[in-house]
């Protein structure tokens, strides 16, 4: 039985042919995993991550750009592991975005 993240083969209409090129937040979350999961260290690994985001739910994958979901479950599985509470990364994320006067992140 497929998950709703298994959509190969199924009817989705044209691929568009175009390269997209990676947001600065992209590029920082990727080299974020790619730290926390290199052989020294071993902390998430790619199939954490992968699990994380094929838990979501239909509804929270289909929100998310790839690149979010990546890193929400990277989030999640840190969190699971005791690094850091809910509560810790909110308040650090409050921090960064006060201080760069971003706007709250949107669920």
């Amino acid at each position: 039985m497929s998950g709703y993240h298994d959509i190969g083969g199924l009817p989705a209409g044209p691929i568009p042919q175009v390269e997209l090129p990676f947001q600065h937040w992209e590029k920082q979350a990727e080299a974020i995993r790619n730290l926390l999961g290199d052989s020294a260290r071993r902390v998430v690994s790619l199939d954490e991550i992968r699990h994380g985001f094929e838990s979501f739910g239909l509804d929270k994958y289909q929100r998310y750009s790839f690149y979010r979901r990546r890193l929400e479950a990277m989030i999640d599985t840190l969190i699971a592991k005791g690094l850091f509470s809910r509560e810790e990364f909110e308040a650090a994320l409050g921090g960064v975005q006060a201080r760069w006067s971003m706007p709250c992140r949107e669920d």
